[in-house]
Parts: structure tokens; sequence; C-alpha cells
């Protein structure tokens, strides 16, 4: 059997995965020893998605790494999903948003935990939270899609 190249195994996971992966679920899907080979790895693909100018960019977030639209590109293509596809994770945190108008992540991190923060990386590239900079933290409310979605 030929041996497969590391990055594509790494890019694949990453495009397959619905919630973010660390260096360490990289190496050992990727059957890397080095953590540190996976984020050499990781900084090229992220430079490949950029420089080529793509649609997809690879995100680092506090839980690890994810592969998303931009959102201007979500926007125009998210209709095409079947379904909204929406992680157990970022639904705890829709729910806690929707009751919550306007709440502060820095509080809803308080409320929810650390995967605060890829619930909403989620819920924003799908359109269903929009967020605005407040201070050193963002307020957050659901969007008209949120509304239109969950309505029915």
């Amino acid at each position: 059997m030929e041996e497969k190249d590391p990055k594509r195994i790494i890019e694949a996971a990453l495009f397959m995965s619905s919630k973010a992966l660390t260096t360490q679920d990289l190496a050992k899907i990727a059957g890397i020893g080095a953590v540190g080979f996976v984020k050499g790895q990781m900084d090229a693909l992220k430079s490949e998605y950029e420089g080529r100018g793509s649609a997809i960019r690879i995100y680092e977030e506090p839980e690890g790494y994810m592969m998303r639209l931009l959102p201007e590109y979500e926007l125009v293509v998210g209709q095409l999903a079947k379904e909204a596809d929406i992680s157990k994770a970022a639904l705890k945190v829709l729910a806690v948003i929707s009751k919550n108008e306007g709440i502060e992540q820095s509080k809803l991190v308080k409320m929810v935990g650390s995967t605060t923060y890829e619930g909403v990386h989620e819920l924003e590239a799908k359109g269903f939270v929009n967020s605005q900079k407040k201070g050193r933290t963002k307020a957050l409310r659901t969007s008209k899609k949120f509304k239109e979605y969950f309505s029915e």
C-alpha cells in the first residue's frame, strides 16, 4: 500500500470533523509521533488556503483547529446544506444565547464552559448568531436565520 502524505491526512481530518481537533488528535489520526511536526503541517496548510484565496480557512481555536468557510461564502452557499447540522456543544451555546439576547461571550464562557468559543464560531459561520465587539469581549445575538429556522 502506498504511504499517504501526512499533511493531506490532516487536511482530510479537518474537512470531515464537525468539531475542533487538537494537534494531539491530528497526530494520532495521521500516525505521527511528533506534535511539533503536526503544528508545522498545520501552519503550511493554513498558508496554502490563505495564499490561494480560498473560501475555506483553517482556524485555530482554544480547543484546536477547525476548517470552515469564510462567513461571506457561508451566507451565499449555506442554503445548499441539507440541514443545519449543528453540533451538540453549539446547540447548548445557542440555547443560552437565545434566552439571553445580547449576552457577552465572557459571561457565556462562565455559564457553558470552554466549548463556548468553538460553538460561537460554528454558529457565526452557519449564520445563526451575530456578534458585535464590546470592549475585550463581544455581545452575541441570534440572527434572522435563527428566527426563520427555528420558528416552524
